[in-house]
């Protein structure tokens, strides 16, 4: 009888053992923002995934939210440890959560900045922003930082009341704004530059058939944000391994391929004090839960 209970604790032990082992098993997850298409997204990813676990020596796992509330929510809650999202949505996420920036983004021109442009119709009348007052604007999209929050406002800046002085609506996309200027829906379009030439085989008219007003002031790129509760030193390897990971032939191929991103240049939260002055200008409350 001694002998069949040592048998059955031993077998126990061992089928305890190897689920012990799992718990103690260190993940990071990497949070995105959909940039393309979710589930292609979630499979694309996983080459980064993977050369970001080399770098770290601990499992890194893609995480895909359906906006970027989604990640800013898993930053707070610890469903997120770190994420590629846009600058407003780090400063939500800062302001809720503690979460910090370490990396900003770089653009092919190597600037960690980019700015929207005013687009009207080549035969347009409208020849200064003073006469986009009573004229029909297409914005992208309320949460959008390029296609809503900083156009938005410039305007204001340049004296023109978005709820009085103009008409305006939401088109959901930077190249629905471009085909309802040049439909002729509306006289202003919002968009990043240029984006004329990303969506050229859409419109190839687009160049002759319009021209830019002006731009708006300059909008931090793309933040890698940790989370608040992650401890320094883990915060610092992922920099580090990402910085690395940018100066790879393989990794900066993937980068651009997954997000347009040409490298990264470290970043604190003074980089994005810009957001919470336009947001204020825009009268958006970023306290947490507002």
């Amino acid at each position: 009888m001694k002998k069949i209970i040592a048998i059955g604790l031993l077998i126990a032990l061992l089928i305890a053992l190897p689920a012990c082992g799992n718990e103690e098993e260190e993940v990071i997850t990497m949070g995105f923002v959909p940039m393309r298409d979710g589930d292609a997204l979630i499979e694309s990813v996983e080459p980064l995934t993977a050369m970001l676990s080399e770098e770290l020596g601990v499992t890194v796992k893609g995480f895909t939210a359906t906006n970027y509330v989604g990640v800013v929510e898993g930053l707070g809650s610890g469903q997120v440890d770190f994420g590629f999202i846009p600058p407003l949505a780090y400063v939500l996420a800062n302001q809720e959560s503690d979460a910090e920036v370490i990396l900003t983004s770089l653009n092919r021109s190597g600037e960690a900045f980019y700015k929207s442009q005013f687009l009207v119709r080549e035969d347009s009348d409208i020849e200064d922003f003073q006469d986009v007052k009573g004229k029909i604007v297409a914005f992208v999209d309320p949460s959008s930082t390029s296609g809503y929050l900083f156009p938005g406002a410039f305007l204001v800046t340049e004296g023109i009341d978005l709820e009085r002085d103009i008409q305006y609506s939401y088109s959901g996309g930077h190249d629905q704004s471009l085909q309802l200027l040049l439909n002729g829906d509306v006289d202003v379009a919002v968009t990043f530059v240029d984006a004329r030439e990303r969506y050229s085989q859409d419109f190839p008219e687009a160049m002759d058939k319009s021209r830019i007003l002006g731009y708006t002031d300059e909008i931090p790129n793309i933040s890698v944000t940790v989370s608040g509760s992650m401890e320094e030193n883990r915060r610092e390897e992922i920099q580090q391994a990402l910085l690395r990971i940018a100066e790879k032939e393989e990794g900066k191929e993937l980068l651009q391929e997954l997000f347009n991103m040409h490298g990264f240049a470290t970043a604190t939260d003074a980089d994005y004090q810009v957001i919470r002055d336009t947001a204020e200008i825009m009268n958006i409350d970023l306290r947490a839960g507002n």
